[in-house]
């Protein structure tokens, strides 16, 4: 009889427990409906653009708002129904700007549109002999300037004939060389405020011209960077501290294990 009374009370709990389950999902399912109908009614109110990373200024609110409106007329976003609003589609649209990185568009239950977006940083920018300009950031990825914003960054000119497709990768030897560079030179500190050019020779060799001294820096190719870099370090801590930033019209730093300077 004991063991008969258990298996009743053992019952009674899988039926409790499945009937609690019962009632959790049909309250979720309740409220889920009435999100979905007041999300229905629901009217744009505000919209709250979200700019990052914020010390890039290629774009304001109103070259946003001129994206993906006709005319720039914020009056196409608000005072309708957040139903009609296409989220992915205002995505599309904003990352067709190659300004922009990254865009994500969404909406919150009190009518309010938020639209985040992400600018591409540049880390150099190249001049062509023809006149041609253009940034690129540390995937490669071109993109125009701007009348509004110029970013501090180290120029490269000389003999570059690197395209310029907005929104395509770099494709040469030469500019892939100015990627590794200007890469390396942007995770730096002490080289990205140094650096201020770096010039293409003929022979597709690379020389640096720095913002302090007269003296110009032969890189050579873009290989074993960091050990030529932490060269030069050494020798402008050890030599230029002493002699001078002046002393010297080039330090080459080409060489295995030397520093040769003119």
């Amino acid at each position: 009889m004991k063991w008969i009374s258990e298996n009743k009370i053992n019952k009674l709990k899988k039926i409790g427990i499945v009937f609690l389950w019962v009632l959790l999902c049909s309250g979720l399912i309740i409220l889920i409906s009435i999100t979905n109908n007041e999300e229905k009614e629901l009217v744009t109110k505000k919209v709250i653009i979200q700019i990052y990373p914020e010390y890039i200024e290629f774009l304001n609110r109103k070259k946003v708002i001129k994206t993906i409106t006709n005319n720039g007329n914020i009056n196409d976003l608000t005072s309708k129904k957040i139903t009609a609003l296409n989220t992915s589609g205002l995505e599309k649209a904003l990352t067709k700007n190659n300004f922009i990185e990254e865009a994500k568009v969404y909406n919150d239950l009190n009518g309010n549109v938020y639209i985040k977006l992400v600018q591409r940083v540049p880390i150099l920018r190249i001049y062509r002999g023809n006149g041609v300009n253009y940034y690129i950031d540390k995937y490669g990825v071109k993109f125009q300037t701007s009348d509004n914003f110029t970013a501090h960054v180290p120029i490269a000119n000389g003999n570059i004939f690197e395209r310029f497709n907005p929104g395509d990768t770099v494709y040469s030897f030469v500019a892939n060389e100015l990627l590794k560079i200007a890469s390396y030179v942007d995770k730096q500190m002490f080289w990205k405020a140094q650096i201020e050019q770096i010039f293409v020779t003929r022979d597709n060799e690379f020389i640096l011209i720095p913002k302090i001294g007269n003296h110009k820096i032969i890189l050579g190719d873009a290989n074993d960077l960091e050990i030529k870099f932490d060269k030069l370090f050494v020798f402008y801590k050890e030599g230029l501290s002493r002699v001078g930033w002046n002393k010297y019209a080039t330090i080459d730093i080409r060489f295995d294990k030397q520093v040769v300077c003119k």
